[in-house]
């Protein structure tokens, strides 16, 4: 009954060799086995359900992770690059995190439950609030950049306080400065014109008629040198109070041009992804406006709500056709690895098993062969020694039979020492 049963299975399986094309790739997405979900009809809408909300989500964090990620870049390729791969980071720890949850196949929420999914839960409304934050940027762009805006504006009113008297001291040296070479400009721009007025007196186009030689030249000469004089003296007295200026000036300007530096790094730091996203938390704080704080809150309990309700859902639904398929799916390979592991073990035991046999017939043999020669070189050792108490009688029958009297007393003659 069992292999009629199996085979009937594999002849399903072998029908259903796929559930359409929107389908398969929705249970990719949730990270079904496609497999054996193809028997199950009924339970093709529920993981194409999960399967979609996963993928929907991945691309909506996309589409945060690229602004938020051009917002601090300000280049395209890097934001699009960086962009896919958050979304493709969410899309993994969400299809990680419906695969690995614990669900008891009903629709109650039990204590085992919601205690494993916890850890998931956290996990999710961090990932809600992470996914969520670039996108309420985008929405209250334009209320950021007018906070910006302001906030460049109170920063650089209160350094250009710091630095105010600085400001106003070296305005009032190059007003000085400026005023010096200006009465100078004004000498100069008489002689030029005295000059002028001299050549074409000399040149006969005065009234004089007298070219070079009347009354209005010779005043003219007189007033030009006169000027030449003041002017020299002039150039001379400006070169000094700009020199006096200039050594007071010139460390006053070296600080300005630093605090300059500093005014534009502080107006720098007023930019910026970090920027925007303290302006964003200052403009919807329930102290500035609460219909934009609702609002951001909203915006972020949609994405929150988004990544919790695959866990909550695997929670909730009963176990359907696939997920017992699934679990004789996992018995069978527990059952097949459990058997497996068991072989392994036989067959280790069998080998040791013919080892001990091997060693202790071994150790036998070799008793045995050490048996057989102690008793060889006993008996051996037993001829040697009767073959030489032979030898000795018969060398004493010898003796005895040459001269008896002599070998008796030879025995019997007591020792001189």
């Amino acid at each position: 009954m069992k292999n009629i049963n199996r085979n009937v299975a594999d002849n399903e399986e072998t029908i259903v060799k796929s559930g359409g094309h929107i389908n398969e790739f929705l249970w990719l997405c949730a990270g079904v086995n496609r497999r054996v979900l193809r028997q199950c009809p009924t339970d093709y809408a529920k993981y194409a359900g999960i399967g979609g909300t996963i993928l929907f989500t991945a691309l909506m964090a996309i589409l945060s992770g690229g602004y938020a990620f051009y917002t601090i870049f300000n280049n395209q390729l890097t934001a699009v690059f960086f962009g896919i791969f958050w979304g493709l980071l969410i899309f993994n720890l969400d299809r990680f995190m419906v695969n690995t949850m614990y669900s008891d196949g009903t629709h109650k929420i039990t204590k085992d439950e919601l205690k494993g999914g916890i850890p998931r839960i956290i996990l999710a409304i961090f990932l809600g609030i992470v996914i969520s934050t670039p996108i309420e940027m985008r929405i209250f762009k334009d209320k950021i950049q007018t906070q910006l805006m302001i906030e460049q504006g109170k920063t650089e009113k209160k350094i250009d306080a710091e630095y105010r008297d600085l400001t106003r001291e070296i305005n009032e040296l190059s007003r000085e400065k400026n005023h010096n070479d200006s009465l100078l400009r004004v000498k100069q721009d008489q002689l030029v014109a005295i000059s002028d007025s001299l050549q074409a007196e000399y040149n006969g186009r005065r009234t004089s008629g007298q070219r070079g030689n009347g009354i209005i030249y010779k005043e003219l000469e007189k007033k030009k040198k006169e000027l030449e004089r003041q002017v020299g003296n002039l150039e001379k007295e400006t070169k000094q109070k700009n020199d006096a200026i200039d050594i007071r000036l010139n460390p006053k300007i070296k600080e300005q041009n630093n605090y300059e530096k500093q005014k534009h790094k502080a107006l720098q730091s007023e930019r910026g992804f970090t920027a925007e996203l303290r302006a964003l938390y200052e403009l919807t704080s329930p102290k500035e406006s609460l219909i934009l704080f609702i609002s951001r809150m909203m915006i972020m309990l949609l994405f929150i709500t988004i990544e919790v309700i695959p866990t909550f859902f695997k929670m909730m639904i009963a176990s359907g056709p696939y997920d017992d398929l699934l679990r004789a799916e996992m018995h069978k390979a527990r059952v097949l690895a459990d058997k497996r592991i068991s072989d392994l073990n036989d067959e280790v035991n069998t080998q040791v098993q013919i080892s001990t046999a091997k060693n202790k017939e071994r150790l036998e043999t070799e008793v045995t062969a050490n048996k057989e020669l102690m008793k060889k070189l006993a008996k051996t050792q037993a001829e040697l020694l009767q073959n030489a108490i032979d030898k000795w009688k018969e060398d004493e029958m010898t003796k005895i039979a040459q001269d008896p009297s002599l070998y008796i007393k030879g025995n019997h003659q007591p020792d001189d020492n």
